[in-house]
């Protein structure tokens, strides 16, 4: 317990130290921050350190977990806003590395032999060093050059003991702030905690390629290195050393003569066939993972970061698309209250409008010239608005369509996603109607239908239960009481207008009853008296439909007769 609090604590610190003592307060480190003072932070020009900068500093001083954390913040835009995401995709994970001595044991446990017996070469000094493991490049027996990663001693257990912290302190940030509860902080952290945990298993990662490269297959462009089964364990991962230029390095791609534009079109369209037609993608297609061959050939690396997507939610994603290549804002706002929905409830009138406005940007000019990542930031900016979540795959895709287009314009910069879109939307909506898809789709609606039947006679007697005995509770959100008072005003007046009509026919009814009839009669009071009465009946449900102008006609056809 001690060495819990003396963590809360450190981060308390750590917060503090940065001038975020609001935000520790905020999520419920108010007993930690005893003595701790604040300090006002300056920039490299002496002025006041942005709040997004300060973010970013605090969670490197927290460590490595801390740091893997605010890199899948990155990613949620729907969650924050765009300065922040874009500071926080500055985080770097590279640690130092720990001794050959570590790692020849390491791999004696895993793979039952000293490396260099495993491996005609091995060296000892790393290529790469980051908060989980490192890299070493290799050389099998047959000749074949590899990349051997190696999980760091100790990895686990730190993780796992910072990733029991980060869960805690969204438990206690969602009962102290309201903006946490919002967010559905918890689900965000969960969702982390599930994919470090992944993460730490090098043996997910080997799935993820072998996964990638069956899809991939039939690729003529695009390759993902051959994963080496017999060398791979929890712990250790072996696959294909893979050699090439930086696909951002324009330099040396055009020393080359390579076509930069056929390499931004072939990356794009490989990229975009993995979200919309197979539904897993590398979800961290950065520069540093993109390399590209003297003969044009792209070699994608490092699978620890995929994003899968259902056929529900590419389905979902394929008509947004299509509603706002047609400029149809009713079909939008559903494909994309699908797609993310609301945390509460959502006015839906506000969403059509910002929706609309959404669309009138991409109608003032064509659409190839229309950058991806502003139509991400304008979604993402409304989805915040709305309190709309998104799945966090499609958070992770929409950082990868930014990283995406980045490099393709740096390749090219007339480069239009647009255009390879068009290519690649026919092929899954192919995929989406096709027959083995549809029978898919309405066995899982058959099921539904099925488990809601059997379902529905046991909710509907919980419903009754809890009807009888707390009956029925109304919420009025406080925004919506101008709206309500409007409305009883409306009625008010119309009830008056109502009202005093209807004493106005009852005297009529009276004058004209007192009348003989042409016939030298009297008029029937009671039927005058009927008729009275049905025309105020009529008026009091018509409710403002118009009772001046029932009452006009009612008196005029009396007057006529008499």
């Amino acid at each position: 317990m001690a060495s819990v609090t003396a963590r809360y604590r450190r981060i308390a610190e750590v917060l503090v130290r940065n001038g975020m003592s609001a935000l520790a307060d905020q999520i419920g480190l108010r007993e930690h921050m005893t003595g701790l003072v604040y300090r006002h932070l300056s920039g490299d020009d002496s002025g006041p350190v942005p709040g997004p900068m300060r973010l970013r500093r605090a969670l490197e001083d927290l460590g490595p977990t801390f740091v893997k954390l605010g890199q899948m913040l990155s990613t949620r835009r729907d969650l924050l806003p765009l300065e922040y995401t874009s500071e926080l995709e500055k985080l770097q994970t590279s640690t130092s590395p720990v001794t050959y001595a570590q790692i020849a044991e390491t791999i004696r446990r895993e793979l039952g032999a000293d490396p260099h017996e495993l491996f005609s070469h091995f060296d000892e000094v790393p290529l790469a060093s980051a908060s989980i493991g490192q890299a070493h490049r290799a050389r099998l027996q047959d000749g074949t050059e590899v990349i051997v990663k190696v999980r760091k001693p100790g990895a686990a257990e730190m993780i796992h003991s910072d990733l029991d912290l980060i869960r805690s302190l969204a438990a206690l940030a969602s009962r102290e702030w309201s903006l946490a509860r919002d967010a559905d902080i918890e689900s965000v952290v969960a969702a982390f905690d599930r994919m470090m945990r992944r993460e730490l298993d090098y043996r997910t990662e080997a799935d993820n390629a072998r996964r990638l490269r069956r899809n991939l297959a039939e690729d003529r462009t695009v390759r993902i290195p051959r994963v080496y089964r017999e060398l791979t364990t929890s712990e250790v991962l072996t696959e294909q050393f893979v050699t090439g230029m930086v696909i951002t390095d324009t330099a040396a791609l055009d020393a080359a003569r390579i076509n930069r534009r056929k390499v931004a079109h072939d990356a794009t369209e490989s990229l975009l066939r993995m979200v919309l037609v197979d539904g897993f993608f590398h979800a961290d297609p950065h520069p540093g993972n993109l390399f590209v061959e003297t003969d044009g050939t792209i070699w994608l690396i490092d699978f620890g970061m995929v994003g899968t997507l259902s056929p529900q939610v590419r389905e979902h994603l394929l008509w947004l698309a299509f509603a706002l290549g047609r400029q149809d804002e009713d079909g939008a706002v559903s494909a994309l209250l699908q797609l993310a929905p609301p945390r509460g409830g959502v006015d839906r009138r506000r969403l059509s409008r910002d929706v609309s406005e959404v669309l009138d940007m991409l109608t003032e000019k064509p659409l190839g010239e229309i950058s991806v990542a502003a139509v991400v930031e304008r979604i993402t900016a409304l989805l915040r608005r709305h309190r709309l979540q998104l799945p966090s795959d499609v958070s992770a895709l929409l950082r990868m369509l930014v990283l995406t287009e980045s490099s393709a314009v740096t390749l090219d910069p007339g480069f239009q996603v647009a255009t390879v879109l068009e290519e690649v939307l026919p092929i899954a909506m192919g995929e989406l109607l096709s027959p083995e898809a549809l029978a898919r789709r309405a066995g899982m609606a058959g099921r539904t239908a099925l488990r809601l039947g059997t379902d529905l006679p046991q909710r509907a007697l919980r419903l009754l239960d809890d009807y009888e005995s707390r009956g029925v509770d109304v919420h009025i959100d406080a925004a919506d009481l101008d709206k309500v008072i409007t409305r009883m005003e409306n009625t008010a007046d119309r009830l008056i207008v109502g009202m005093t009509m209807s004493a106005l026919m009852v005297g009529i009814s009276t004058v004209l009853a007192s009348q003989p009839s042409a016939g030298g009669r009297m008029r029937d009071p009671l039927l005058i008296g009927a008729g009275g009465t049905t025309a105020l009946m009529g008026m009091l449900l018509a409710a403002g439909a118009g009772p001046v102008r029932s009452a006009g006609r009612f008196v005029r056809r009396n007057l006529r007769g008499s």
